[in-house]
């Protein structure tokens, strides 16, 4: 089509795809503010070799999975709701996916995040567990020969909780791009289904149409 068409088109029936794109923001900004706000903290630990060996730094990688297990565990889980008195089960935590540990073999560090309503409580929840599993270790340690020792560090306790859902400006950003696309594709299906139709000269002069002649508009009085 040549351009003054797609201008005839944005003229007539671009009010539908503006209408569905503000339908959809409006629907989706809706929706997130319903939804209950979701908080992330996250502290990542280091767990290093007491020495450079590379038999004791494999390893270490390879019970790098099995030492982040251990902080998923009810017997753990249960030590921190006692020493911080939290008002929750470690059914809650676990069952809840409320904690999340990963363990990174590559650079040997066990990343935990703790996801709560209460930011406050996020970061209480995700330091107090970073503290615990430091504490068994360095006891763990004391029982070890120097040699053998598996040390563990806290790179940085978390100071602050950001907001994990809902995502109010990508929901309506995300809104507002689909509501435009099933805008643009109504209005493309609508044209396709009158492409046919002859309403006026210019319909005729689009379609290669020769007018023989034309009937004027009435006005006044219908005969």
């Amino acid at each position: 089509m040549e351009l003054n068409e797609y201008i005839r088109i944005i003229r007539r029936r671009g009010w539908i795809v503006v209408l569905l794109a503000a339908l959809t923001v409006g629907a989706t900004y809706g929706f997130s503010k319903t939804r209950v706000t979701i908080y992330e903290a996250n502290v990542n630990l280091t767990v290093r070799p007491a020495r450079a060996d590379w038999g004791l730094s494999n390893t270490v990688g390879s019970l790098l999975r099995s030492l982040g297990g251990d902080i998923t565990t009810h017997r753990f889980l249960q030590k921190v709701i006692d020493r911080e008195q939290l008002d929750t089960t470690t059914d809650d935590l676990l069952n809840g996916k409320t904690v999340f540990v990963k363990a990174e073999v590559a650079d040997f560090t066990i990343a935990i995040t703790v996801r709560d309503p209460s930011d406050k409580i996020a970061v209480l929840m995700v330091n107090a567990i970073a503290n615990l599993f430091k504490e068994e270790r360095d006891r763990w340690n004391q029982d070890q020969d120097k040699r053998d020792q598996i040390d563990v560090e806290i790179r940085d306790e978390a100071r602050y909780a950001s907001v994990y859902s809902p995502k109010t400006k990508i929901n309506v950003a995300a809104g507002g791009i689909v509501g435009a696309l099933i805008g643009t594709l109504i209005v493309f299906a609508m044209e396709w289904l009158e492409a046919g139709v002859v309403r006026s000269g210019e319909d005729m002069d689009r379609l290669g149409i020769l007018a023989l002649g034309a009937i004027p508009a009435e006005s006044g009085w219908r005969r």
